[in-house]
């Protein structure tokens, strides 16, 4: 009998552990994850109106990169029309105002054996910018503020920039760069090894994976994003889309720190922003790290672009 009793009490116990584990399992999963959390806490915004603004390419026999206040918003570096790729520019608008957009055209270079060196003035570029009020039913062609901008080629040359501006009117205010110091009067030696610890770091973090760190480095950048473009809404699908993408760069099952490419140092806001942009791939940044998705194992590069606040000597992630 009481063999009997022994036994039943260690089955008894082992329910109970393998019951605690579950729950454990069970309190794991539930947890909300960092990157999650960068968004779960900021108060909704509702104001009158909330505008989203977009800007959109259309070339013929060129490349291209939009900027628009100085950050790069979107390249183009195949020999095919784009259509509906829309991109929007909200983080990069800090108040309501005039803003700069700036494009810079490329050629072809080789293709099909030829060689082309030169934007020509039988190539085209064609600029829209415009907005919609997110709060408003979407229609097709129904523009809150439409204005386009034809690129004028009169003679062939090997590369050709062009800014122009635009009057915005947003209802919020971020601080971005505002205060941020020149980097261009550090001495520059100096700044590029600050930069070049920096994407080392960060490539760290990603190769092992440690995404709390991450989040404390992208948080003010993240944040002045969701406040901008998503207006705080942490159900818009495009925000969930964004999530996914963060997420799966801390869920891959492959790891790879790519080396810095050869690379140029790009300053913008009057010498308050730096990134390091690719000389050996077209329109890429020159940090890059590796990630696997559906398509396999694949080079992800991204922009990182760097300032230092008011008072502090630490360069951080702005956009």
């Amino acid at each position: 009998m009481n063999k009997i009793k022994r036994i039943l009490t260690i089955l008894s116990l082992s329910i109970m552990c393998i019951a605690c584990g579950q729950d454990k399992k069970n309190t794991d999963t539930m947890k909300i994850r960092p990157i999650t959390q960068l968004y779960e806490n900021a108060k909704q915004l509702d104001y009158p109106a909330m505008p989203q603004y977009y800007i959109e390419g259309y070339q013929s026999g060129c490349y291209y990169e939009l900027y628009v206040n100085g950050i790069m918003v979107f390249k183009h570096y195949e020999n095919l029309g784009l259509s509906n790729h829309a991109v929007p520019i909200n983080d990069n608008i800090l108040k309501s105002g005039l803003q700069e957009v700036t494009i810079k055209l490329f050629p072809l270079g080789e293709i099909d054996g030829e060689n082309y060196t030169t934007i020509d003035p039988d190539d085209s570029f064609r600029l829209k910018m415009f907005s919609r009020d997110k709060q408003k039913p979407y229609k097709a062609f129904d523009y809150d503020f439409l204005q386009e901008h034809k690129v004028d080629i009169k003679t062939s040359v090997p590369y050709f920039e062009e800014t122009i501006t635009f009057n915005a009117e947003v209802p919020y205010t971020l601080e971005g760069w505002s205060h941020s110091q020149v980097l261009t009067d550090m001495d520059q030696d100096v700044l590029e090894q600050e930069i070049l610890a920096f994407y080392e770091n960060f490539a760290t973090i990603i190769n092992t994976q440690d995404e709390e760190t991450w989040v404390k480095l992208m948080e003010t950048r993240e944040k002045e994003y969701f406040k901008a473009v998503f207006y705080n809404d942490n159900s818009n699908e495009e925000l969930k889309a964004r999530i996914e993408d963060f997420t799966n760069i801390f869920d891959s099952d492959f790891q790879e720190k790519f080396p810095l490419d050869k690379y140029e140092m790009i300053f913008s806001q009057d010498g308050k922003i730096v990134t390091l942009k690719s000389m050996e791939r077209k329109g890429k940044s020159a940090f890059s790290f590796g990630i696997e998705d559906e398509l396999g194992k694949l080079r992800s590069s991204r922009f990182l672009f760097l300032h230092k606040p008011k008072g502090s000597n630490k360069l951080e992630i702005i956009r």
